[in-house]
């Protein structure tokens, strides 16, 4: 199948995996931004954990071990200024996560794969004590998530 970049005159692939997931709480920057729902999707190769962070949202870190897996997610076609809307949610300007390409493959149709990018972990001290978990799901995100406006300074 054509490899697609994942950015072509202003339209953009995003794979999102934690609260921008649709039903989460910061699914709405994609509501009411330019994003059109692509399908569910699933990173091409195991090669990242997730961890947990204080405030309830997951960290994707690369890794090389044998606990690295693939991740389900959710791809999206958005526009420039949803992208900007993500990098500002995301934090990449201060280095909370870098904006990176990934492939991906759609759960029904693995041999489809495309490219996206995605928000990465930054290089932080405090990765290596969060701990890790296999999913972000509906049922956790409502037990452990902070939205930013709560979160303590």
């Amino acid at each position: 199948s054509p490899r697609m970049s994942p950015s072509t005159s202003g339209a953009h692939n995003v794979f999102v995996y934690g609260t921008l997931k649709r039903g989460l709480y910061n699914h709405r920057l994609l509501e009411r931004g330019n994003a059109r729902f692509m399908g569910e999707v699933r990173t091409k190769r195991a090669q990242h954990v997730m961890l947990l962070a204080d405030a309830g949202y997951p960290y994707l870190v690369k890794s090389t071990t044998d606990d690295a897996r693939v991740i389900d997610g959710e791809l999206y076609s958005v526009d420039d200024d949803t992208l900007t809307l993500l990098d500002e949610l995301e934090e990449v300007s201060t280095g909370m996560y870098t904006r990176e390409t990934i492939e991906v493959e759609r759960r029904e149709e693995p041999r489809a794969t495309e490219e996206a990018y995605y928000f990465l972990a930054g290089d932080r001290e405090d990765l290596a004590r969060l701990p890790r978990i296999d999913a972000y799901d509906k049922a956790l995100h409502d037990d452990v998530y902070l939205p930013k406006d709560q979160r303590g300074r």
